[in-house]
């Protein structure tokens, strides 16, 4: 399919409106990121000069637990058993963690990128 002349002479006719169509888009992007830094650097600077609320706090996170007395921990069943062994001469119970490893896993290293 040909270009014919008459296609040609409606195109350059056109080209000014097409141009400044163009310019217009990009001017309009340009403000709208303008917009959108000063907008961002807004937001930055007020949270700077306020406190915020941690999300940890909305999880309950940050709940305090209360220790219990120094006597209520003395008087506890656990304590009372880790006395007895000690006196009786037997080493307390050591809790025991089960390790799971991958014997495939982290022994080779890819190095092709």
């Amino acid at each position: 399919m040909a270009i014919q002349p008459i296609d040609l002479q409606t195109l350059y006719t056109q080209l000014d409106k097409v141009g400044k169509t163009q310019v217009q888009q990009q001017a309009a992007a340009e403000v709208d990121r303008d917009a959108k830094m000063a907008a961002n650097r807004a937001d930055a600077e007020k949270k700077t000069k306020t406190v915020q609320k941690t999300e940890a706090e909305e999880d309950g996170a940050a709940v305090v637990h209360e220790k219990k007395d120094f006597e209520e921990e003395q008087n506890s069943p656990q304590m009372k058993k880790q006395e007895k062994k000690e006196d009786s001469g037997e080493a307390p119970e050591e809790k025991k963690q089960e390790v799971i490893r991958d014997p495939d896993i982290g022994n080779r290293v890819d190095i092709s990128g």
